[in-house]
């Protein structure tokens, strides 16, 4: 019998790269070119695409992540992805993401990104063996499976936090997150050194924060903003986020230790 699994899918960026390839420029002079896209070609190239992780994974549950905006990151910090504001998207887009959600069961959650939807939908527990489909490096801080390059990968709950500890300490460039100054993965990766576990790191990080001039509040920031959620972060059905905080992760290990 084939394992039957649950593909969660990034459709932001799956709906951006489909409309993106499936713009037509048109020179009509040197001095004017017109942009041009065909829904039909978009969609349909949206779900080859799709029908091509199924046959690799052999599953046929499908969940297309959406974000719905603005996101609680962008309450957190007005210069969160500040750096995109007036470029332009393709042609498209929107009735793509419409189509992706009706066609393939659509998610989105109240201020959340397609990242935060597939990360807490992939540590819940309530969806069946799920695999987040996503090419964002993001993703790796989220314990789990993860597909990249046909090939699934599973990421522990240790080499998620190490993986998120690394973006607190280098920011993300991509959304204007900023991190500390000069400090690349391979710093950052020397400043973790031998810690393995959440509890480990989150002092040593602290400390390569205060080091640089920076607080406390300013590690706990980066942290917040660089977090992709995962189960406990949100109440999916009051739609209420919990910022995380390190405290939680005392409370957590005092939980298991008493089971």
């Amino acid at each position: 019998l084939l394992r039957h699994m649950t593909l969660l899918i990034d459709g932001d960026w799956l709906g951006y790269k489909t409309c993106a390839s499936c713009e037509t420029e048109t020179k009509w002079t040197e001095w004017c070119h017109t942009l041009s896209v065909n829904p039909i070609e978009a969609k349909a190239k949206a779900s080859q695409q799709i029908g091509y992780w199924m046959n690799v994974t052999q599953d046929q549950d499908v969940r297309v992540c959406l974000s719905s905006y603005p996101t609680f990151r962008h309450e957190l910090s007005q210069e969160y992805k500040a750096n995109r504001i007036g470029k332009r998207k393709p042609m498209a887009l929107r009735e793509v993401y419409e189509y992706l959600s009706i066609t393939y069961n659509g998610v989105t959650m109240g201020q959340l990104e397609a990242d935060d939807v597939m990360g807490l939908l992939a540590t819940s527990g309530k969806v069946i063996d799920p695999i987040i489909v996503s090419p964002d490096k993001d993703m790796k801080t989220v314990p789990g499976k993860l597909l990249i390059d046909d090939k699934v990968w599973t990421i522990s709950k240790n080499e998620a936090d190490r993986n998120w500890m690394t973006q607190v300490l280098t920011g993300d460039r991509a959304d204007n997150v900023d991190g500390l100054p000069g400090v690349g993965p391979k710093t950052a990766d020397k400043i973790l050194g031998t810690t393995m576990t959440l509890r480990e790191m989150w002092p040593v990080v602290v400390k390569a924060y205060q080091k640089k001039g920076k607080t406390f509040t300013d590690a706990l920031l980066a942290a917040r903003m660089t977090r992709i959620l995962r189960h406990g972060d949100y109440n999916i059905d009051e739609q209420k986020l919990t910022l995380w905080h390190p405290s939680q992760e005392q409370e957590l290990c005092e939980a298991g230790a008493n089971v």
